[in-house]
């Protein structure tokens, strides 16, 4: 957008196709059954001692079509991560961030009013510093929030309304109508601002060509120069290519990864090696509590709460040392959905969800040389493209994080009347970052401070990969609020960044 509003010929490369607005939005089977978005690009994953094939939703504005909306900005602590808490045990490589919140900030104002974020400022108990107000109130909590809200003031937490990018006032199209289908679903009246209801837009007001349906296969490079990309049309599977003077990957951190490997980019030196590597996705729990009756009789949506009061760690020394995490409230998901689970859930689901409500743990997960994404040396897709292999296992530190909040979390369930409470582990990859982490070094680094890949002056990468550590909060508007001041250094410098010559 930024490149864009700047007058500068701005060409968007997009795998999925533009999202429906229509009934088939709000519609379990359509989505999660049939799969109506399902990509044709999978990868592969290697953890806990299984492998498993996910296929990922391919839509235009990515996985911000399906994402909860949650816009948390990271602490000022994270930026610090290693000057403050220390190098970490042997197998991580914890490392500060090659700039500081106070950099960020200003684009955090920006990226919230760009998402209409709804929030109250000065509720959450370690919020980072802010000069401006949300762009919208919260709603009122609806009566699952309400009863966890409750449940964690009387056990002495400071509970907060979650700041959301959903209009809850108009402002934008549609008032959203709080249904129960928000979470992992697109919006049918385009409430949620994701990407494609707000920034592709913008985008293309100002002259901007998205050109959906096409996967991009490799960089090509010559010299040290970026000189364009390679896609395969998705209608009809022939390859192109299209010039450019600047690239900018943005595919999420396990595909941006695979298009860098399967560019070459591995050779470069000193810095190819780690393409990949330093893979995230936060130690993240569920901790359901099952209800005497049912709790939501309105029907109204309902993740609205969150508790940072652990977020840097215990206040009076408890174990685990260091940064803990935070608790948020989570939508239950509709009957239909639980179809789509193991046994038992997919039998006692359909039967409990009106007695059932969730708060899911977010802990930081410790940057692991060994946790990382390679080309698979065997699997294609249905091109012959090879496909990404994710290789990842937590560290003991992270699962001690995760099991603190989960002691929190069942007191807060308790207090507020749960007779059964059960949680599941979460082991997908919807937080993925840190691929191509962001330093000041390229011997440990893959990118420059302003997402400059070292080593190619015209090539940027400003998904999650950049991130160097993964906090504990939804990462979604650090990697817009990134985008933004990226995208401003790149006008500032268009001249040298593109080699830009004559008048």
């Amino acid at each position: 957008m930024q490149l864009a509003r700047a007058g500068m010929s701005v060409l968007v490369l997009e795998r999925g196709g533009w999202a429906a607005r229509d009934e088939t939005a709000w519609d379990t089977r359509a989505i999660h059954i049939d799969q109506q978005y399902r990509g044709h690009v999978p990868y592969e994953i290697r953890q806990n001692g299984s492998t498993s094939l996910v296929h990922p939703n391919h839509v235009v504005g990515g996985n911000s079509v399906f994402y909860g909306a949650a816009s948390f900005r990271l602490r000022t602590e994270d930026f610090h991560r290693r000057s403050r808490l220390g190098p970490g045990p042997a197998e991580a490589a914890v490392v500060d961030w090659p700039f500081q919140y106070e950099e960020l900030a200003p684009y955090y104002n920006d990226a919230e009013r760009l998402l209409g974020v709804a929030g109250a400022s000065g509720r959450d108990p370690c919020e980072p510093p802010r000069s401006t107000d949300y762009d919208q109130p919260p709603p009122p909590f609806a009566s699952p929030a309400k009863l966890l809200a409750a449940a964690g003031e009387a056990l002495g937490l400071r509970p907060f309304p979650m700041p959301l990018a959903i209009d809850f006032r108009g402002q934008r199209q549609h008032r959203c109508v709080q249904c129960l289908t928000c979470d992992s679903f697109p919006c049918r009246i385009a409430a949620k601002n994701d990407i494609s209801v707000t920034i592709l837009p913008e985008a293309i007001r100002h002259g901007a060509v998205v050109r959906d349906r096409v996967s991009a296969t490799r960089i090509l490079r010559s010299g040290s120069r970026v000189v364009g990309v390679e896609y395969r049309d998705l209608r009809t599977g022939q390859l192109e290519t299209v010039a450019c003077q600047v690239a900018v990957v943005s595919c999420g951190a396990i595909s941006s990864s695979r298009l860098l490997l399967a560019s070459g980019l591995d050779q470069t030196k000193p810095n190819g090696h780690l393409i990949g590597r330093y893979l995230m996705r936060h130690c993240n729990g569920i901790i359901g509590g099952f209800f005497p009756n049912p709790i939501n009789p309105e029907g109204r949506f309902h993740k609205q709460v969150a508790f940072t009061d652990y977020y840097l760690g215990s206040a009076n020394g408890g174990q685990p040392t260091g940064p803990w995490g935070m608790l948020q409230s989570l939508q239950v998901p509709p009957p239909e959905f639980y179809k789509t689970t193991p046994f038992p859930t997919n039998v006692l689901g359909p039967l409990t969800h009106t007695r059932n409500t969730y708060l899911i743990c977010i802990s930081e997960d410790l940057p692991q040389s060994s946790n990382r994404v390679t080309l698979h040396p065997t699997k294609r897709d249905r091109y012959g493209d090879p496909i990404a292999e994710v290789s990842y296992a937590h560290h003991a530190e992270d699962l001690a994080r995760r099991k603190a909040l989960y002691r929190v979390a069942r007191r807060i369930m308790r207090r507020a009347g749960a007779w059964i409470r059960f949680y599941h582990h979460v082991d997908t990859f919807s937080h993925a970052l840190g691929t191509c982490r962001a330093g000041t070094d390229p011997h440990h680094a893959v990118l420059d401070p302003n997402c400059q890949f070292f080593g190619l002056p015209n090539l940027f990468v400003v998904d999650a990969s950049f991130m160097p550590t993964s906090g504990a909060v939804n990462p979604s508007l650090t990697i817009a609020a990134n985008g933004l001041r990226v995208g401003e250094h790149i006008v500032r410098t268009w001249s040298r960044v593109a080699e830009v010559t004559g008048p």
